[in-house]
């Protein structure tokens, strides 16, 4: 009986780190499209890209949101700047 458990815990684990390998790369791509579609504004404001690189998944998503916004660009130049800690 143990060595059926084990067989099968095994046999799940396998077939878990694809699904888990898959999430991962998804997550990446998300990530790099998000980073990718800010390049433009950061250049547009004079903001070093070099930055945007160094951001986790929630100030991305922020700096996205300020972006997207009404403010005028001097506005958002100093949100993003805040973000990002220049």
């Amino acid at each position: 009986m143990k060595l059926k458990t084990t067989a099968l815990a095994a046999a799940l684990a396998m077939g878990l780190v694809p699904a888990q390998q898959a999430a991962a790369q998804s997550m990446s791509e998300g990530l790099n499209m998000l980073q990718a579609a800010l390049v433009n504004d950061f250049q547009q404001m004079g903001i070093p890209v070099s930055a945007l690189f160094d951001l986790t998944l929630g100030q991305i998503a922020a700096i996205k949101s300020i972006v997207e916004s009404d403010d005028n660009d001097s506005q958002k130049k100093g949100r993003i700047e805040a973000i990002i800690g220049n």
